[in-house]
């Protein structure tokens, strides 16, 4: 057994998975609060924040392969590592970017205001984006069989509860009370410093392996840059993995905007009672994840991920159907696990296609691979939202209403039962035409490991 593979033992897979609970606390701190603290407390209007989110989500979805070429070309420098370094100059600048955000002043003039807030969601942007490419990075070149970066992904699912309930309750305690502006700079800065040390916390814990990196090329300027991204669109493997995430996550991003509609004026419910489901289908998923692991070791990560998602597709029809409050409740339970599955086997998946590029092009191109990757799937998070509210404009959907015509109640409950169901059939179809079956899944690895001069005891 090799030493990094003895050096991380549970309880090191759990500490450095906190270097994902601080990226999540702040990320959402960022999405869920800063709309509402720059029109609210600085006095930005909703239009001009919009057309900065607008310019920022242009630059979130273009950055990825540049920073991601700029990681993977990097070289591994003894003593100090490939990607280690660039997580921990990461650090400082999220927190310094999201802390500054928050100093904006009312007193500005609202083409200041715009401008300041843009410039530093550009730089958080950008330092996030390296934070995630380069541990994501990280994370598919240290543990190479995918039952084991399943479970990695699982424990930052379990390490991530804490983060995302504090980045989620944060903004509803003291953006909806009142509290001076002062207060609220305080609670937030800590928040995103809370953030970042657990990031740098879990850094502590980060070896990379100096042999795996010794047989690893890559891209070398823009021409061979150039060549690899045709190389991944002529690849058949690569393509259907694309097309077929692209319907995935078209069918499962955003559901919870349907969610709430459906509680509001479907089922027309509030407060604790609409609540419920949401806390039970979270619970409902962590205690599913120790079963997805044990799937993807014994069938594979394409069939469990496809079996997974049929739940899903199931549930969401049932939503379809004239059902009342609790078996609504047990449905988005179901939906849920359903879901659980892609967000436990999306980046060992992701890893598997890293791994047969590389044995295809003989370029082992993590960021790259991941952020065209990103650009291309970046369309599909809207679509749910997109399809739900054409629907509710066409069915005639009244804003200050909570009792909705009987059109509109029917087209709330196509847009999250039976639309999204059959988007993610067609993902589900897509998804079974990947090469890569659990046999296939086998060999990779076992040429991986050879490649890169792995005994396979040393990852058994």
């Amino acid at each position: 057994m090799s030493e990094t593979k003895k050096y991380y033992t549970l309880k090191r897979k759990i500490l450095l998975n906190l270097i994902s609970g601080g990226s999540v606390l702040v990320m959402i701190i960022v999405t869920s609060s800063l709309m509402k603290y720059y029109t609210d407390v600085i006095g930005l209007s909703p239009a001009i924040y919009g057309v900065v989110f607008l310019l920022f989500s242009i630059w979130n979805g273009i950055n990825d392969p540049i920073i991601g070429y700029w990681a993977d070309k990097r070289e591994f420098v003894t003593g100090r590592g490939k990607y280690l370094p660039l997580i921990r100059w990461a650090i400082p600048i999220i927190g310094a970017a999201v802390i500054g955000l928050l100093f904006a002043s009312p007193g500005w003039n609202e083409i200041a205001i715009a401008a300041y807030l843009l410039i530093l969601l550009v730089i958080y942007e950008s330092a996030q984006t390296l934070l995630n490419v380069s541990f994501m990075a990280f994370t598919v070149n240290t543990f190479l069989r995918t039952d084991e970066r399943t479970e990695v992904q699982v424990i930052s699912s379990y390490v991530n509860m804490i983060p995302i309930f504090l980045g989620g309750m944060i903004p509803i305690w003291f953006l909806t009370g009142d509290f001076s502006r002062t207060t609220l700079v305080a609670i937030f800065s800590a928040a995103v410093l809370l953030g970042v040390f657990l990031i740098w916390l879990g850094s502590r814990f980060i070896r990379e392996d100096e042999a795996f990196y010794k047989n690893m090329e890559v891209t070398h300027g823009l021409k061979e840059l150039l060549a690899l991204s045709k190389d991944l669109l002529k690849d058949k493997t690569f393509v259907i993995f694309i097309v077929a995430f692209l319907f995935i996550q078209a069918g499962t991003s955003n559901y919870f905007s349907g969610y709430l509609y459906y509680m509001d004026n479907v089922l027309e419910v509030s407060g604790l009672k609409a609540t419920i489901p949401d806390l039970l289908t979270g619970i409902a998923q962590m205690m599913i994840f120790p079963l997805i692991i044990w799937l993807v070791k014994k069938f594979g990560t394409r069939n469990t991920l496809g079996w997974g998602l049929l739940i899903a597709a199931v549930g969401h029809a049932v939503l379809s159907l004239p059902i009342n409050y609790w078996i609504a409740a047990g449905t988005y339970i179901v939906i849920i696990i359903g879901y659980g599955f892609t967000s436990a086997i999306v980046n060992p998946i992701t890893g598997l296609v890293i791994d047969h590029i590389e044995l295809t092009t003989g370029k082992r191109q993590p960021g790259v691979v991941r952020g065209i990757m990103a650009i291309i799937l970046l369309p599909a998070a809207s679509f749910q939202p997109l399809i739900l509210s054409a629907l509710l404009s066409a069915s005639g959907y009244i804003g200050e209403s909570k009792s909705q015509a009987a059109e509109v109640v029917w087209a709330i409950r196509f847009g999250t039962g039976i639309i999204p169901a059959l988007i993610i059939l067609i993902g589900i179809f897509l998804l079974f035409q990947f090469p890569i079956n659990h046999k296939k899944e086998s060999e990779i690895q076992a040429a991986i490991e050879a490649k890169h001069g792995m005994h396979p005891a040393d990852l058994s």
